[in-house]
């Protein structure tokens, strides 16, 4: 591929680095990351309005077909996770924007696309993943919850968990057995539903730090509209579809420039026995090192946004942009809070050193090695389905 940029996308490039920079002035104190978005009301309305900023000038429907009224393309959707990325600015559903309407364009029937995409693209309506279950999490297919048809309805029945922003949701995509005796993977259908019918219920699996972000969501005799995006029965093909989208990561990989360039000043600035801890060789050779790292991650992104392009992206290029980008997060928040030593551990205090930024990267940088299906399966998916090696015995 080529990454030289054209004068269009050069030029839209800056309108959205322009946009991003300007909302970032109204984003709460400590508003950082996935978790800040479901965590307060502060935090969910101020990402409620960036999406509608989004929506009024049509990013949130880049890279869609002009039918459905999409602009631009993969590389436009890219540059604007950049800016967003870069300037720690929320406003696009993660689990609407990013993962549904990409599966709902490449599986949904006429009727899914007409009722979805333009909800979808109006920033109003936000969705979460009712996925994984207590004993099935990477491996969703021995998920146990059922959706038995009943009409034009089904009848919903189990247990979801680790369900991110379900308190805040308006609408959930998941994936139920549809037939308990069917044939495995043949024998589940790719639900959508308003997350305000009855029998849904919501509990809060909250951090240690008490924030917000994960739920148990139980289903008990909800009954829905069969809005089914696929072929009944079929919704592990759809599963597959929408995990390549999920996993290609691109906003993470983004939003380390921006740490990068504070981490940098942090150096330049502080002193440690009157020199600055810019010029002590290990801290520099580290932070080179990451700095290679990021814009290797930043490659495989362009890499994949030119695959989704050219309708060739696979579960395992999405995987190696999963496995890299996430473990990077991992070593960049722990080089970060070993430069910064005691107070790397502080938040909340007039010690705590870029707002307490590096403390709270370090509680949580586990999370994208666990989240959209561990590492380690994404090393087994990437050896057996991209490499054919052969499956251990």
């Amino acid at each position: 591929m080529d990454f030289g940029f054209t004068e269009e996308q050069k030029k839209r490039r800056q309108e959205f680095y322009k946009v991003c920079a300007e909302l970032e002035k109204y984003k709460p104190r400590g508003f950082y990351g996935l978790e800040s978005i479901y965590d307060t009301d502060e935090g969910w309305q101020y990402h409620l309005y960036c999406a509608k900023e989004f929506a009024k000038r049509g990013w949130l429907s880049l890279a869609w077909p002009a039918e459905y009224d999409g602009t631009g393309n993969m590389m436009d959707r890219v540059l604007f996770a950049e800016a967003r990325g870069y300037h720690g600015v929320p406003g696009v559903d993660i689990f609407g924007v990013q993962m549904l309407a990409p599966t709902i364009l490449a599986c949904g029937s006429e009727e899914i696309k007409r009722e979805f995409l333009p909800m979808i693209a109006s920033g109003e309506v936000q969705f979460c993943e009712l996925w994984s279950e207590p004993n099935a999490g990477s491996d969703l297919a021995a998920l146990t919850s059922t959706s038995i048809r009943q009409g034009n309805e089904f009848v919903i029945n189990g247990q979801k968990i680790w369900t991110t922003g379900a308190h805040r949701a308006h609408w959930s995509f998941g994936v139920y057995k549809d037939d308990i005796n069917g044939t495995p993977h043949h024998n589940m259908s790719f639900l959508l539903f308003d997350m305000k019918v009855p029998g849904i219920t919501i509990r809060p699996i909250k951090y240690m730090n008490n924030m917000h972000l994960y739920n148990e969501v139980f289903l008990d005799n909800v009954r829905v509209p069969a809005k089914i995006v696929g072929q009944e029965h079929e919704g592990w093909m759809v599963v597959n579809t929408l995990a390549a989208f999920e996993r290609s990561n691109i906003d993470a990989v983004v939003s380390m420039q921006r740490l990068l360039e504070d981490a940098v000043n942090y150096c330049n600035t502080t002193k440690q026995d009157g020199v600055p801890l810019a010029r002590n060789p290990l801290i520099r050779s580290r932070l080179a090192k990451i700095a290679g790292e990021i814009e290797a991650s930043r490659t495989l992104a362009y890499r994949v946004a030119d695959l989704q392009n050219r309708g060739e992206l696979t579960l395992m290029d999405a995987g190696a942009v999963k496995i890299f980008s996430s473990e990077l997060l991992e070593r960049f928040a722990s080089l970060m809070t070993d430069i910064l030593g005691p107070y790397g551990q502080v938040k909340l205090s007039r010690w705590a050193v870029m707002d307490g930024l590096c403390e709270r990267s370090y509680q949580e940088h586990f999370v994208g090695s666990i989240s959209m299906g561990t590492n380690e399966i994404q090393r087994n998916l990437i050896a057996w389905r991209g490499l054919g090696l052969p499956r251990m015995k």
